[in-house]
């Protein structure tokens, strides 16, 4: 004999569509019949085209049970909106843990009914507003008109072609063609004859407006040169050379004088004028201080008098003395004259150049 008893419960069970879902609940009451504590487990069955995943137990699916205890047990759907309509039932199970497979109870079934689904109502349809088509369509018909007037106006007329022609007959072909604005520009050349037209802005052809002025670049003769009236100008005098002895002469580039006394102008390298600086420097050292057969001149052993001019006692080598005769030798090759002071006559007048008139 069964442990658990369901007399009480509902015999149909009310949906209410609350979103996606149609939700409805149900209580059932379960007695223990036995004498002593029970836990039961408690589970929904469905019969029909009912799904047991749309239906649970609320709170604890098993509970503790006291011997002749009644409690209560609701069960909630949640079945989507979208469910075809149509009817099932559904009974509440209530088994004794301790012994499942012979110890269960079922409830009554309550019947469940899934409502057709609700339709939206259709929108009442409006007639198009032809009438704002016929208003696009003049409004499109002036713009366009508007665009092709101002084209029309703006575009101008084609500027007739004038190069090659005379300035004058140019300007009344231009005037003719209804541009009245005729500026002009001169260029020298000597290609073409005077007065005629050798460039045009804007060019021939070319689309412009009547008001627009035209400039001409009109051909000019060359400009005539004439020589400016002589004048009388004193010449550019160059003095005559400074530091130079006209008597004496001076080096030519890359010599010097000397100066191996006041008076020694033999023209020799910057090198052989600082050895004889230097030699006359030396010449005490380079005497012999006890004298000999050339009296207190007398150089020490291995030096020569130098001989570069009459009485040039100063004691160097005997190589020195060589180049020392070389230099006399060399005499007038390596002299040139003063530069004597020379009037430079001044340069005639720039040419004044006259630019033809027109």
């Amino acid at each position: 004999m069964p442990s658990f008893e369901i007399p009480d419960g509902p015999t149909a069970i009310a949906l209410k569509k609350e979103g996606a879902f149609h939700k409805g609940s149900a209580v059932f009451g379960v007695t223990n019949k036995t004498g002593e504590g029970l836990t039961a487990r408690f589970s929904v069955q469905v019969q029909g085209d009912g799904k047991a995943e749309w239906y649970q137990v609320q709170g604890e699916t098993e509970r503790t049970v006291a011997a002749g205890e009644n409690q209560t047990v609701t069960v909630v759907g949640k079945i989507p909106a979208a469910t075809p309509p149509g009817q099932h039932r559904i009974k509440l199970r209530a088994i004794n843990v301790n012994d499942p497979d012979n110890d269960s109870t079922d409830s009554a079934a309550a019947t469940v009914t899934v409502p057709a689904a609700e339709t939206a109502a259709r929108p009442i349809k409006k007639p198009f507003p032809w009438w704002i088509l016929a208003v696009v369509g003049g409004v499109l018909v002036l713009v366009i008109g508007a665009i092709i007037a101002i084209v029309a106006m703006s575009g101008g007329a084609k500027v007739p072609n004038v190069v090659g022609q005379p300035y004058a007959e140019a300007v009344k072909a231009l005037e003719k063609a209804g541009y009245k604005t005729v500026k002009r520009t001169d260029k020298a050349t000597g290609e073409k004859p005077p007065e005629v037209v050798l460039d045009q802005t804007p060019a021939a052809e070319a689309k412009a407006k009547k008001t627009e002025a035209v400039l001409l670049t009109v051909a000019v003769p060359m400009p005539v040169v004439a020589p400016d009236e002589p004048k009388d100008e004193p010449p550019i005098e160059q003095p005559a050379e400074a530091n130079c002895d006209p008597a004496v002469g001076a080096c030519i580039e890359g010599f010097v004088w000397r100066a191996a006394s006041p008076d020694d102008r033999v023209c020799v390298t910057p090198e052989s004028r600082y050895l004889a600086s230097l030699e006359n420097g030396q010449a005490g050292a380079r005497r012999n201080p006890n004298g000999g057969p050339y009296g207190p001149d007398t150089c020490l052993q291995g030096y020569v008098w130098r001989d570069g001019f009459a009485n040039d006692h100063v004691c160097v080598t005997v190589e020195r003395r060589t180049v020392v005769a070389q230099e006399n030798a060399a005499g007038s090759s390596r002299y040139r004259a003063c530069r004597p002071k020379i009037a430079i006559p001044r340069p005639t007048t720039r040419p004044k150049i006259t630019l033809p008139s027109r």
